[in-house]
């Protein structure tokens, strides 16, 4: 397995696991929002604590959705040898947080079809 492959799955699961993390960190915070919007709901509604409430879930949406989808690609991808035969590189284009993964698959792939066209 070449060094680069490597440092893309190491990466992938870096962010993969910061995502989980993301996502539980905001989970409990919605949880902790939620709570404090019930308490002052009996005086009167609070936009701030409803403000924070969709600010954290929607930060918990999109980090499991990021995480999911960086799952699925090293799954798919366990025994990736070449750059050219990565297989379900559309999950790491839906997480919002795998971009320079992405983009390093993409600049390598297109490296190794120049070099292959070259020696033509």
């Amino acid at each position: 397995m070449e060094n680069r492959i490597k440092n893309i799955k190491q990466g992938v699961y870096k962010v993969a696991l910061c995502s989980a993390l993301i996502f539980l960190v905001s989970m409990l915070l919605t949880g902790v929002f939620i709570t404090l919007l019930v308490i002052t709901l009996s005086q009167k509604i609070s936009w701030l604590w409803l403000g924070l409430v969709v600010f954290s879930s929607l930060i918990a949406i999109f980090s499991l959705i990021a995480t999911i989808c960086g799952l699925i690609f090293l799954k798919s991808n366990k025994n990736w040898i070449e750059i050219q035969k990565v297989t379900k590189k559309s999950f790491l284009d839906w997480g919002l947080f795998y971009f320079v993964y992405s983009n390093k698959i993409d600049k390598f792939s297109e490296k190794k079809e120049q070099k292959a066209e070259e020696q033509k």
